[in-house]
């Protein structure tokens, strides 16, 4: 029940966006007894309906506040494979740090049958109480039961409808109407009176020879501001249009414009991504892009870990990714002054205390499945022995008790020569 309780818990997290929780989801629905999984980033990517650079930014980042950690995986000849990922919740002391995740205000206050996942618990759906149908429309209803009520079919009972009601037509079944289908409602013509589809009729009657035209509504180019052009200019040529006078894809124009102007942050005078001048946008472009070996890894014969196999959305991310809470910090230099950033400092010795925390219940989950596997594997191997030592002894006449006393001394000495793993002194 790993993965159910891991899928569980993470649905109660707040996390950044709805593509963080899908990654984490495509992880945790895959969790073993130890909450770890390896999937491969494309299936990671294909169930969060991202694309492979967007799941890899996403991994970090979840990495990064502690919700997964990764250990990396090797074949039989040396070759990497998938990483295999550790979710981190209760289960753990939410990763060795101790401090629990921001959850969703729902689960804070309302009752939530996840609520007990904290205790290690699983709490099936609750049962309906006896007596009491399941009524999905109960502002329909009647104080008599069967009055005029249609069952629910999707609680397992036929559709069938009460003495005196007559099925009303789909809507989504796209009747035409007809003269039987399109009658006049009598039950709501009054005393003396015309009907009200009569009236209908009569209005619609008036205002057919009236048509109005439809407004055509033209819309601008979007604005973009001061030094757009010179930072589109400086993009790298592997997202510059292919044929002359084109243009570039839309990710990269929005990217570069709010690159350009920033967006606010929630309080007065702070922004989530700080403005940049153009001169300092094609210099950000420049070092951010070779120091990651862009063009070499965005190359069609690049066979390398890690290829850039959409440029454009890469490079967007680029132009806007800022981790930094100051917003004169540029990649961990203040900017006009080259003198590092405290903010970023005291970040980098956090996140490597986490790391560090992370790595060592890695370790430790790691070496319980490992201890796992071989208490298995010797548990197997003795049932092996004490099965062809039997067959062995039952073969050379001995039976009864003398043949349970042979095969008792037998497995002795097998196991004094082959202790099991599990009880063998292990490093704390």
């Amino acid at each position: 029940m790993s993965g159910v309780d891991a899928a569980a818990y993470v649905m109660r997290l707040h996390l950044p966006t709805p593509a963080h929780k899908l990654v984490l989801l495509a992880i945790a629905t895959r969790c073993d007894q130890n909450y770890s999984a390896f999937p491969s980033r494309a299936l990671i990517a294909g169930e969060a309906l991202v694309s492979e650079e967007r799941a890899r930014t996403l991994l970090r980042e979840l990495r990064r506040d502690g919700y997964l950690s990764a250990r990396q995986r090797y074949r039989g000849n040396g070759s990497k494979t998938s990483n295999r990922y550790f979710v981190h919740g209760p289960w753990d002391q939410w990763g060795g740090l101790g401090t629990p995740f921001a959850e969703i205000s729902h689960y804070q206050d309302h009752d939530d049958r996840y609520a007990a996942i904290r205790d290690g618990e699983f709490i099936p759906r609750p049962t309906p109480k006896a007596g009491v149908a399941d009524d999905p429309c109960p502002d329909q209803g009647s104080s008599v039961a069967g009055a005029g009520v249609v069952s629910n079919p999707s609680q397992g009972a036929p559709a069938t409808p009460s003495l005196g009601v007559t099925g009303a037509p789909s809507i989504t079944g796209h009747q035409k109407p007809t003269r039987r289908n399109h009658l006049p409602d009598v039950r709501r013509t009054s005393a003396g009176g015309k009907s009200a589809v009569s009236t209908a009729a009569g209005s619609a009657s008036r205002t057919a020879g009236t048509t109005r035209k439809a407004k055509t509504i033209t819309t601008g180019p979007r604005k973009r501001p001061p030094g757009w052009d010179q930072v589109a200019a400086a993009v790298p040529q592997e997202v510059q249009p292919t044929r002359p006078g084109g243009r570039l894809a839309p990710t990269l124009v929005r990217a570069i414009c709010t690159a350009l102007t920033g967006v606010p942050g929630p309080e007065s005078g702070t922004y989530q991504i700080p403005p940049r001048t153009p001169e300092q946008l094609i210099a950000r472009i420049n070092r951010r892009w070779h120091q990651a070996r862009g063009p070499a890894r965005a190359a069609d014969d690049y066979t390398g870990p890690d290829p850039i196999r959409r440029p454009v959305g890469y490079v967007a991310d680029l132009l806007t990714a800022h981790e930094c809470p100051d917003p004169s910090c540029e990649d961990g230099l203040i900017l006009g002054t080259d003198r590092p950033c405290t903010a970023c400092q005291a970040r980098c010795a956090e996140q490597r205390q986490a790391e560090q925390a992370r790595a060592a219940v890695e370790d430790r989950l790691t070496r319980d499945a490992e201890l796992a596997s071989a208490h298995e594997e010797h548990a197997t191997a003795a049932a092996r022995e004490e099965h062809r030592a039997r067959e062995r002894l039952a073969a050379a006449g001995h039976w009864g008790e003398l043949l349970d006393h042979e095969v008792e001394t037998h497995m002795r000495h097998w196991r004094l020569h082959r202790p099991d793993p599990k009880d063998a002194p292990h490093a704390p």
